[in-house]
């Protein structure tokens, strides 16, 4: 029986490494994964410190990983292939599923299908059938690792705004989301790409990202603005989760303009609109990560022709052992920290 040491939580704003035993043999649908490069994400941070979920829950939902034994069903992947796991488990077969819409899957009642224990030497995945994707031999699990989550995530705020070729964009806030975010628009033919940042090191990267211009918070409203005529821009992201950020975005957007939000709100219990100037005529769409084997297969190959590489993200590495430590160093954003590896 396979024992994995992984990060839990254990109380609010606390987590700590706990043995967990897996099965031999996974269940129907199932496949057990031998982790291989995993993460810290920004929604783990939501998840431990604002959100009120119980202790015990296992840590992480970004990962690749090794597969150790699949169970009944699971015909697509065997022992020994490389893989990443969506962050989001989907069955396949439901109604939601069956429009290609994994990330809302009913059979794993969306959204309580994240994964869980990627931040553990082995993690369980459900639906493995389509929650999973073979990584390519010339591919390394670095520059596939976000495809797991933050690199679908921030790519779906461009795409489900329905972007046109030469759009403005302004993306609030360059977090690994917003990096990913201000990646997409970069690929998907923005004309004009504006990111909004105080982290110096953050805008660094999101000029290496792509952003033609980079605003500091405190006067990019106004900035935005001015640099548009007063008009606004096509496309506003809020990659924050944050209701001053969602404000400030809803201001920007130009009329007939819409507003994409992939920020996660855990610390707010409600998130109000702005009527004032940004009431008429307007667009605003929520998104959740799109996931499965289809989704992760596309991004992938992008990856592989090099029109995006996100590895520059990674900041800082640790073992998996020593996630506990890499929680405070993520939460409290110091040394330029984006992403940090978490490595066997």
């Amino acid at each position: 029986m396979p024992v994995s040491n992984t990060c839990v939580k254990t109380g609010q704003h606390q987590v700590a490494m706990t043995q967990i035993p897996y099965p031999d043999e996974p269940g129907p649908g199932q496949a057990l994964i031998k982790t291989t490069l995993s993460t810290i994400c920004g929604s783990d941070i939501h998840i431990v410190d604002e959100m009120p979920v119980p202790p015990g829950i296992p840590m992480g939902h970004e990962a690749t990983g090794t597969v150790v034994a699949a169970g009944a069903g699971v015909t697509a992947f065997k022992a020994g292939d490389r893989v990443v796991a969506s962050c989001l488990q989907s069955c396949g077969f439901c109604a939601r599923c069956m429009e290609g819409q994994h990330q809302i899957c009913m059979t794993y009642n969306s959204p309580g299908n994240l994964v869980f224990g990627a931040q553990g030497d082995y993690f369980l995945v459900n639906g493995a059938q389509t929650t999973l994707a073979r990584i390519p031999d010339n591919l390394e699990d670095e520059q596939v690792l976000f495809a797991s989550d933050i690199m679908s995530t921030g790519f779906a705020a461009i795409e489900r705004a329905e972007i046109k070729l030469g759009d403005s964009v302004a993306i609030f806030a360059q977090g690994p989301v917003g990096l990913c975010a201000t990646a997409g628009a970069r690929l998907l033919g923005a004309g004009l790409i504006i990111a909004v940042e105080g982290i110096p090191a953050r805008q660094e990267m999101a000029k290496r990202m792509g952003a033609d211009i980079v605003l500091d918070p405190a006067d990019a409203v106004a900035k935005i603005m001015e640099m548009t005529g007063n008009r606004g821009v096509d496309i506003a992201v809020e990659a924050l989760g944050n209701q001053a950020t969602f404000e400030n975005c809803c201001a920007v957007a130009r009329l007939g303009g819409t507003v994409s939000s992939v920020g996660v709100y855990g610390a707010f219990p409600t998130l109000t609109f702005p009527t004032s100037g940004s009431f008429i005529h307007r667009k605003i769409v929520m998104t959740f990560c799109p996931v499965g084997t289809d989704r992760l297969e596309r991004l992938m190959r992008v990856v592989s022709t090099g029109k995006v590489d996100l590895r520059p993200l990674i900041s800082h590495s640790y073992r998996i052992a020593e996630t506990p430590a890499a929680y405070d160093h993520f939460r409290k954003r110091e040394g330029g920290v984006l992403k940090i590896a978490l490595r066997p």
